[in-house]
C-alpha cells in the first residue's frame, strides 16, 4: 500500500482502503479499480489522497490510531450533532460520548497515533476527519500526563467538539481554496465564542467541557483569539487542544495550501512551546505519535525514493524505508533510517516520481527485500555522490 495524492495516471490502480462519504456511508470498496470518472468524483467530494494497492509495500503494517469501525460511528455521530444544531434542535450528548469512549479505548490498545495517513479528506469540514484527529491527538497528550479516565473522557468531548461553531459559519468560506479577506478572516475568528455557546446551550456541557472550543485558538503570549488572554488563564482543555489543532491543521492539506513536513511541525511547535504552547503538552504530544505512517512516499537524501513500511520503536519520526530508487539501487532494501542519520527526509512526495515509475517499469516488480538492509550499498552510493 502506498498513499499518494489523486492524480489521472492512478486510473486502473486498486484502492487499498475503502474510501467513505458522507456521514460515514461507504463509497468506494477496498479493492475497486480506479477509472476517470472515479477519480473525478473524489476531486469533487473533495478528497486530496487516497491509499492504493502496492506490490512493492504489500507487506507494509498499516497504522491505525483507532478502529475503522470507531472512526466511521463517530463521523456518523458527528454528522447528527451539527444536523441537529442546523435545525435548532437540542441534541443528545450521550452518542458523542459514547464515541469518545469508544476512541479511548481503542487508543489504549495502541501504542502510538497516526495522524495524516487517514487524514484523506481534508477539504470539506463535513467530514469532520479533523475534529477526530485533533480528539485522538488530545487524548494521547493527556494520556501521557498521567490524567484520570474521567478527565480524560470529558477532554475528549470538548476536542471532539471543538470546532463545532464553524457549523454557523458559511461553507463557502471554511471552504474558500483562496486567502481570506480581513472580513471573511474576523467572521472565522467567532468560532471558538459561537462553539462555546453552543456546547453549553445545545448539550448543556457544562463550561470546563465547553472551554476546548473557546480556548483552542488561544495561545500563552496573549497573540490568540478570541479572548487574547494569556498563560494559566487559558484552560488546561484549551491548552491541550491548540496543540492538537496546531499540528493537525499544519500537517494535512487545506483548500489554500499544501501540507506542512511533519518534522517541520515538530520543530515549530517545539520552538514556541513556552511562548505560544504549553510546553510539557507539546513534549508530551511528540512522545506518542507517528509522524510518518505505514505507505508514506518520501525523498531521501542522496536521491533515494522510499515508502514507510513500519515503524521504529526508538523514534517515532525515523521509521523503516523501503528504498524503491536511486543511486545503485537495483532492487527494493528496507533501510531503518534511526540507523542512518545521514540519510534525511526531505520531502513527503505525491507519488513514485516518473523516473521511480519508470525504474519500475523497466525492471518490473523489484523484488521484496528480506532482512539484509543492504547497508555496504548506501555506504558506497553516498561515497560516490559526496565526491
Amino acid at each position: 500500500m502506498r498513499v499518494v495524492a489523486l492524480h489521472d495516471k492512478l486510473v486502473g490502480e486498486r484502492l487499498a482502503m475503502p474510501v467513505h462519504g458522507d456521514g460515514g456511508r461507504l463509497m468506494l470498496a477496498k479493492g475497486m479499480k480506479l477509472t476517470p470518472a472515479l477519480i473525478d468524483l473524489l476531486r469533487a467530494r473533495g478528497y486530496t489522497r487516497v491509499a492504493v494497492e502496492d506490490s512493492l509495500t504489500a507487506d507494509a503494517e498499516i497504522d491505525a490510531s483507532i478502529q475503522e469501525e470507531t472512526r466511521q460511528m463517530t463521523i456518523r455521530v458527528m454528522d447528527t450533532v451539527m444536523k441537529n444544531i442546523l435545525r435548532g434542535s437540542p441534541g443528545d450528548i450521550r452518542p458523542v460520548r459514547e464515541a469518545v469512549d469508544a476512541i479511548i479505548e481503542d487508543l489504549r490498545n495502541n501504542p502510538k497515533a497516526t495522524i495524516g495517513l487517514y487524514s484523506l479528506c481534508a477539504f470539506d469540514e463535513e467530514t469532520y476527519t479533523h475534529s477526530i484527529n485533533v480528539c485522538i491527538l488530545s487524548l494521547c497528550i493527556a494520556g501521557t500526563l498521567g490524567w484520570p479516565v474521567h478527565r480524560l473522557k470529558d477532554l475528549g468531548l470538548g476536542a471532539l467538539l471543538h470546532d463545532v461553531g464553524k457549523v454557523l459559519i458559511p461553507k463557502h468560506i471554511i471552504n474558500k481554496p483562496s486567502l481570506l479577506t480581513d472580513e471573511e478572516y474576523q467572521l472565522v475568528k467567532t468560532h471558538p465564542a459561537k462553539g462555546f455557546e453552543l456546547l453549553q446551550q445545545c448539550y448543556n456541557v457544562g463550561p470546563v467541557v465547553a472551554h476546548a472550543a473557546l480556548d483552542h485558538h488561544e495561545r500563552l503570549d496573549g497573540s490568540g483569539y478570541p479572548r487574547r488572554i494569556t498563560g494559566n488563564k487559558i484552560s488546561d482543555f484549551g491548552r491541550v487542544v491548540a496543540v492538537a489543532d496546531v499540528y493537525e491543521a499544519m500537517t494535512a492539506n487545506r483548500p489554500q495550501r499544501r501540507a506542512v513536513l511533519p518534522e517541520a511541525v515538530q520543530a515549530f511547535l517545539m520552538e514556541k512551546r513556552g511562548s505560544l504552547f504549553d510546553g510539557d503538552m507539546v513534549e508530551a504530544m511528540f512522545e506518542r505519535i507517528v509522524l510518518y505512517p505505514a505507505g508514506t512516499i518520501l525523498s531521501l537524501w542522496g536521491g533515494y525514493v522510499g515508502v514507510v513500511i513500519k515503524q521504529d520503536p526508538r523514534a517515532n519520526h525515523r521509521p523503516v524505508v523501503r528504498i524503491v530508487s536511486g543511486p545503485g539501487i537495483h532492487k527494493a532494501t528496507d533501510v531503518a533510517l534511526y540507523e542512518r542519520p545521514e540519510m534525511t527526509i526531505n520531502l513527503v512526495l505525491d507519488d513514485y516520481p516518473p523516473e521511480t515509475r519508470r525504474l519500475i517499469a523497466d525492471l518490473g516488480p523489484l523484488p521484496v527485500p528480506g532482512p539484509d538492509p543492504c547497508q555496504g550499498r548506501f555506504r558506497k552510493a553516498e561515497t560516490s555522490s559526496r565526491r
